[in-house]
């Protein structure tokens, strides 16, 4: 009776683990949706910009293509190195595909609703297919013994979800930090600033176990914090200088009309 309990509760966590992957981003734009109307097309490029710049570019670039050359697979072996490339190319991909999706592709709306939508479709696009369908494919195969859970805690299977918010919070904040360097103007400036906030995220992933031996629960302490700091941030931004942006805008029509 204790080994059913215990598959029950293992196939409860990585249920939990998909409803909040697939909930939250689901969740997030239906609400974004009763405060303004035009929030679908944002939601979309948000996971296109996610898929093209990880999915189809980045991540076979890392499986496929680098380790065919010798400079990659030594640093693959020097820990603090190859965290830090690993970090900073999943800032150059990601935050530049940011970037050209929002300027580009979504030129002329730069609202704080625009940028929330973005990062709810790219962090719920990752959420979906790093974690969500493979819980959804273990809740299939465990309990037909195609696959070990014996391993695996339940702390440990619900972090794959828990992670999540984190991440999709982190995504929001750095929309709206290149979004807001769209709006001013300044966008070169402030996709620097995601590509190196984002490169210090992933990068510490691996370098603080390696350097303090850091587990599981003080990794996802500090992504927490992380993430939280830069979405507060981001709707600092606009918070605290949308208002200045708007009436510098306002002046120029009216010096125009003089």
């Amino acid at each position: 009776m204790s080994g059913e309990n215990n598959i029950l509760l293992q196939e409860l966590c990585l249920l939990f683990d998909a409803l909040l992957c697939f909930g939250i981003p689901i969740i997030g734009i239906l609400l974004l949706r009763k405060r303004a109307e035009r929030v679908l097309k944002p939601f979309l490029l948000g996971m296109a910009a996610f898929v093209i710049s990880q999915m189809l570019l980045r991540i076979p670039l890392l499986q496929l293509v680098l380790p065919n050359f010798k400079w990659f697979l030594s640093l693959q072996v020097q820990t603090y190195a190859y965290g830090l490339f690993l970090g900073l190319s999943a800032g150059v991909f990601e935050e530049s595909a940011r970037l050209i999706f929002l300027k580009y592709f979504l030129k002329g709306r730069t609202s704080l609703t625009d940028g929330l939508a973005f990062g709810f479709g790219h962090g719920g696009i990752e959420a979906m297919l790093l974690v969500g369908i493979n819980s959804i494919a273990a809740l299939i195969l465990y309990p037909m013994g195609n696959l070990n859970l014996a391993g695996s805690g339940y702390l440990t299977l619900l972090l794959g979800g828990i992670e999540r918010i984190f991440a999709i919070s982190f995504h929001i904040g750095a929309t709206l930090v290149v979004l807001y360097g769209i709006r001013v103007r300044k966008a070169f400036r402030y996709v620097l600033l995601s590509i190196l906030l984002h490169g210090l995220t992933d990068s510490m992933i691996v370098i603080l176990p390696a350097a303090f031996a850091i587990g599981n629960l003080g990794l996802e302490l500090y992504v927490m914090i992380i993430s939280f700091l830069v979405l507060a941030f981001g709707i600092w931004l606009f918070k605290r200088h949308g208002k200045e942006v708007v009436n510098s805008s306002n002046q120029e029509y009216q010096i125009k009309d003089l």
